[in-house]
């Protein structure tokens, strides 16, 4: 054995001390990987292509497995639509019908939307409200007050 062989008390080795002093040089196999890496993009951008879509014409599911090997296994896709303000479908519709009767009643009104938002409640709740003149007059006296 060549050069001196540094261990730490518990027979461990010592912090960047190989045990293997007359093995594989450091970073052989970094060098290894990075040629080979720099090979296989030569020749995948000299045919490439080309190897693609003779693999697309001659064995398309071969072409499909390849694809799907490219994606990590790890990866799990969920497609979901969801509407503006994740609003439920027959919500989005009403809110939709809405919208468009306020356009139709306003067209060219130039109030900023919560301007147009109160406009909106304060119309609602006038129309929905009960008339005094049409309460019973039982009702009315009790609504009077003291």
């Amino acid at each position: 054995m060549t050069g001196s062989v540094v261990r730490q008390s518990d027979g461990r080795w010592a912090r960047g001390a190989s045990g293997n002093v007359s093995g594989r040089p450091p970073g052989t196999r970094n060098r290894f990987s990075e040629k080979f890496v720099s090979d296989v993009a030569a020749i995948w951008d000299q045919h490439g292509a080309d190897v693609l879509q003779k693999m697309v014409a001659d064995e398309p599911s071969r072409f499909v497995e390849l694809c799907g090997r490219l994606i990590p296994r790890d990866v799990s896709v969920t497609l979901q639509t969801r509407l503006p303000g994740n609003l439920e479908t027959d919500d989005w519709s009403a809110l939709l019908e809405l919208l468009s009767a306020i356009k139709t009643a306003l067209p060219n009104d130039m109030r900023r939307p919560g301007e147009i938002a109160h406009f909106v409640s304060e119309a609602i709740r006038a129309h929905a409200s009960t008339l005094i003149d049409a309460l019973p007059a039982k009702e009315q006296t009790a609504n009077q007050g003291p």
